[in-house]
């Protein structure tokens, strides 16, 4: 016996399907966003306390203000943002170029005592969101 019966599958509920709760688009984003995030806290540097006598102790701050939120998507894609939110994360991961002006600060090598300096070097990046990244997503960045 033969029956006529016809589906439609839409291009919008298979996309649907995929990026929402549950879908492997969406579970896929999720475990890659934890991944990166994992591996980027593993990675992150702890400063030494003797560089840090000369203000407020933040050991630790960059290590953990990593964190990644969902972004709104056009149907077609979803995506994570990760980010450090630490204030001086943008230092640790592109560096700094060096400074002419007068700086006070503590530092290991004069053993934790503060002084001031008038030019201090550049410091490289150490670029550990962007490693993270391309480890668990290595030929995608």
């Amino acid at each position: 016996m033969a029956s006529d019966v016809q589906v439609r599958i839409e291009d919008g509920l298979i996309i649907s399907a995929l990026n929402t709760p549950g879908g492997g688009v969406y579970e896929w984003r999720d475990e890659t966003a934890n991944e990166i995030e994992r591996l980027a806290q593993a990675a992150a540097p702890i400063n030494d306390p003797l560089n840090e006598l000369h203000r407020a102790p933040r050991r630790g701050l960059y290590k953990a203000s990593f964190s990644w939120t969902r972004v709104g998507s056009n149907g077609h894609r979803v995506r994570a943002h990760i980010v450090n939110s630490a204030p001086h994360a943008d230092i640790v991961e592109f560096g700094r170029s060096g400074v002419v002006g007068y700086q006070r600060f503590s530092w290991t090598v004069w053993e934790g005592e503060t002084k001031v300096v008038r030019f201090t070097s550049g410091r490289p990046g150490q670029h550990i969101l962007r490693d993270a990244a391309r480890y668990v997503l290595p030929g995608h960045i």
